[in-house]
């Protein structure tokens, strides 16, 4: 189909000019900072921290849900989604799902499409509910419902395609050790068996052998867990996985390129690290950051390493993990303090950093950073 140029008074335009054309792609892509520099990119559409965020498979970045609000004000409990551009750096929107949530979690499944699921809406008040986005026209359905009312939980997506939700808390607040799995061809949902420990505050890792593994956890004021255990897919059975240094919560986990896990951080100022080797079943130290983190954000880099960002406490510090070599080294701040967030590696290797609370206010603002 030819492209037809028309001028403002409505008669036929001359074509734009090959430095015409250059400038206007030029225009349109995102800002992009010097190596080891965060940039800010355009604002998100609304302000948000403890929303759930994933990248696509064509390299854009959805976020959904979490609690927003102007200055200190976190009353407002999104349900709405939009998505990122990293070639533009510009936000759009990108549909609304059937109800209210923030520390919800999200999973990708094997179509392409994402399942949220879970969370928590207003008054507190934990929902079961879960919806599917398709990224092909940018809409919501509701799917099935889970069988517990689950917040503060991770979703993870097994190698089948199906996809687990594992422990969290209830509309008591109660800690939950039960587990469910949703099968996408069905769009159900059904428990399988328990963990050996209720947990919320925790994380879950897909390991390269298809296992499922499952740090740490605890109330908001603890006791925190020490402990770990394995999912197996192929037996539905757990198993222990050792015990760490410290009990954690609100950490983070992140899978290395050699198969081991890093969990750094946690509630109680600890600047702690240790490595998990599902290969050896142990866990071993990894030094320590610079400052205390938790509810902070990390990734793996393109190059292996893993990149530790804000926390609470109001961090805009940054660190990076060099597993080659087992040391910590410090990167240029974040333009702001940021918790409750997430930071996600982009396909062509830089990091996104979108929202999150800050010193003053819940963020609508972004920022990249380039390795």
């Amino acid at each position: 189909m030819a492209l037809v140029v028309v001028a403002c008074d409505g008669s036929p335009a001359s074509a734009p000019s090959e430095s015409t054309n250059t400038r206007q792609r030029s225009q349109q892509q995102a800002p992009r900072g010097t190596k080891g520099e965060f940039v800010k990119v355009g604002e998100m559409k609304e302000t948000r921290q403890s929303y759930a965020a994933i990248l696509l498979p064509d390299g854009r970045v959805l976020l959904a849900g979490g609690r927003g609000g102007t200055g200190h004000d976190r009353t407002i409990v999104q349900k709405n989604a939009e998505v990122f551009d990293p070639v533009s750096g510009t936000w759009q929107r990108a549909g609304e799902f059937q109800i209210e949530r923030a520390y919800l979690g999200i999973a990708a499944l094997s179509d392409g499409r994402v399942l949220v699921a879970g969370g928590e809406g207003y008054h507190n008040q934990v929902t079961n509910s879960a919806d599917l986005y398709n990224p092909a026209d940018a809409s919501w359905t509701a799917t099935g419902s889970m069988g517990k009312t689950r917040s503060q939980f991770p979703l993870i997506a097994l190698e089948d395609g199906r996809v687990i939700a594992v422990g969290g808390r209830d509309s008591a607040l109660k800690l939950l050790a039960s587990v469910e799995v949703f099968n996408p061809e069905t769009g159900q949902w059904s428990e399988i068996a328990s963990m050996s420990a209720p947990r919320a505050f925790h994380t879950a890792t897909l390991l390269q052998d298809g296992r499922v593994l499952v740090v740490g956890g605890g109330g908001v004021e603890g006791p925190y867990l020490k402990t770990a255990e394995l999912y197996d897919p192929a037996t539905a059975t757990w198993s222990p996985a050792g015990t760490m240094s410290t009990g954690r919560a609100l950490h983070t986990a992140t899978l290395l390129a050699d198969g081991r896990v890093l969990v750094v951080g946690g509630k109680g100022k600890l600047t702690s690290a240790e490595i998990y080797d599902p290969t050896t079943g142990t866990w071993e130290p990894a030094g320590n950051t610079s400052q205390p983190r938790a509810e902070h954000a990390a990734t793996l880099l393109s190059d292996g390493r893993v990149l530790v960002a804000g926390g609470l406490g109001n961090l805009a510090s940054v660190e990076v993990f060099d597993p080659a070599s087992g040391t910590w080294s410090a990167e240029a701040d974040m333009t702001l303090p940021r918790y409750r967030f997430v930071v996600i590696t982009l396909k062509d290797g830089r990091v996104l950093a979108p929202g999150g609370q800050s010193t003053e206010a819940v963020l609508a603002i972004s920022e990249v950073f380039t390795p």
